[in-house]
């Protein structure tokens, strides 16, 4: 019954997955620029124009609310892994 959507899902989620990782990697290159060049993890104006610029990306603009929710927690995410990459 729900097999053909969940093979379909569990491709996507191998994509998503291996961007992540790609998404990752360049955040802990993020991380080694902004050690060196002192500057904080944290940068607001940089998440606002994130959120935007994923946001024009939506042709579903119903998705809007979940799309900033996903993409709060990936950034939350980044954060916490320069954080932890930084404190090594």
């Amino acid at each position: 019954m729900l097999e053909k959507q969940r093979k379909e899902i569990d491709a996507i989620d191998k994509e998503l997955v291996a961007l992540f990782e790609k998404r990752m990697a360049v955040a802990l290159e993020v991380a080694t620029i902004k050690k060196e060049h002192q500057l904080p993890v944290f940068d607001a104006k940089r998440e606002q124009m994130v959120f935007e610029k994923v946001i024009s990306y939506l042709e579903n603009d119903t998705l809007k609310p979940l799309l900033k929710e996903v993409y709060s927690t990936l950034m939350k995410v980044s954060k916490d892994y320069q954080n932890i990459h930084l404190s090594e």
